[in-house]
């Protein structure tokens, strides 16, 4: 994996990221062949893997006996054009944000609605950051976020509609769908992520799962968190 995105750092002009976490999706894990076990196994995994990547990434030569992985002065030949920043997703306050405050430079709240305490794991993460002697405004702090925008309520309601075809969803699916979505026009979206923003979150994470494949609700959804972060003095 760290071989592998510093190749997409080069390729990309060192625009590379590298989004990691312990997992939650049994049936991804079942079909790709992975083995899923048990929380406590994921995390352990994580924090294995987050050893060697990270000491390849910053150019050392990691040598790893754990009981997942093992590694032996790993390479890592050629070296990133750029510090690839490591973001691991996740709320949890016990482990994710002690492996945050260890190992990455971002934050990635998972929050699909935007329903997250965001000042409480602010907290909770500069309590782990002082825990590793780490100064927390070195950490970005972002947030996952579930959209659907369009721009009209005419056409949000078509490529709810649209989608719930080709799933074969009820009306009730579509229901829930904008009750866990943020869902919307462009302003009613982007007053949402505006106080998301506002919160203390120092950047958006916005996926499409509805209608990111209708053209144009890509940009439509860049311009209108840029304005949201913009608003809040992102």
């Amino acid at each position: 994996l760290a071989k592998t995105v510093t190749a997409l750092d080069h390729v990309s002009g060192g625009r590379a990221t590298l989004g990691i976490g312990a997992g939650w999706f049994e049936l991804e894990h079942d079909a790709l062949g992975f083995e899923f076990g048990t929380f406590t196994d994921r995390f352990e995994k994580l924090e294995e893997a987050l050893q060697i990547i990270v000491g390849m990434l910053r150019g050392e030569r990691p040598t790893v006996s754990g009981d997942h992985y093992s590694v032996t002065d790993a390479l890592n030949s050629p070296a990133p054009l750029s510090s690839i920043p490591v973001m691991i997703g996740g709320n949890g306050e016990r482990k994710t944000l002690r492996l945050v405050a260890r190992y990455a430079d971002e934050s990635n709240l998972m929050g699909m609605g935007g329903d997250v305490d965001v000042a409480r794991k602010l907290a909770v993460l500069a309590q782990h950051c002082e825990h590793e002697g780490r100064d927390p405004s070195e950490i970005a702090v972002t947030m996952l976020v579930g959209c659907v925008v369009a721009p009209s309520a005419a056409e949000l309601d078509s490529d709810l509609r649209a989608m719930a075809a080709a799933k074969g969803w009820g009306d009730g699916v579509i229901d829930m769908v904008k009750q866990i979505l943020i869902c919307g026009d462009a302003d009613t979206v982007g007053e949402r992520l505006a106080d998301i923003a506002a919160s203390g979150v120092t950047g958006l994470v916005c996926n499409l799962p509805v209608n990111g494949h209708v053209p144009g609700r890509v940009s439509l959804m860049a311009e209108v968190a840029d304005r949201a972060l913009t608003a809040a003095g992102r």
